[in-house]
């Protein structure tokens, strides 16, 4: 080994403790949560990932399995994948709305 170069742990030491860097990481949300399976197979979705969800008790929520894991998500968040998803059809200054209503009349006599 060359001389002057460390060798294990010395090459990369540990950073200085930051009581400031603590207190914002214990602010974060942990990416994961441990839950118990409760009686009909119900369980509690921590506060912090409600709110992180921005979900509040009575809200509808969208619940999935894909390659064995559960996936859910508020109404609103599924919504706006919807949409993001078939926006790709709809043509720039298209009015599907419009062209409903249209095709609506004709079919009704109306235009």
């Amino acid at each position: 080994m060359p001389v002057g170069e460390k060798e294990g742990f010395g090459e990369n030491p540990q950073s200085e403790f930051s009581a400031d860097l603590r207190e914002e990481m214990l602010k974060e949300t942990p990416q994961f949560e441990r839950v118990k399976l409760g009686e009909g197979g119900r369980f509690v979705i921590p506060a912090s990932m409600r709110e992180k969800m921005g979900v509040k008790p009575g809200d509808t929520l969208i619940a999935h399995v894909e390659d064995g894991e559960l996936h859910v998500l508020s109404y609103e968040e599924n919504l706006r994948r919807i949409q993001e998803d078939v926006s790709s059809y709809k043509k720039p200054g298209e009015s599907v709305v419009d062209e409903f209503l249209a095709e609506r009349r004709a079919m009704w006599g109306e235009e």
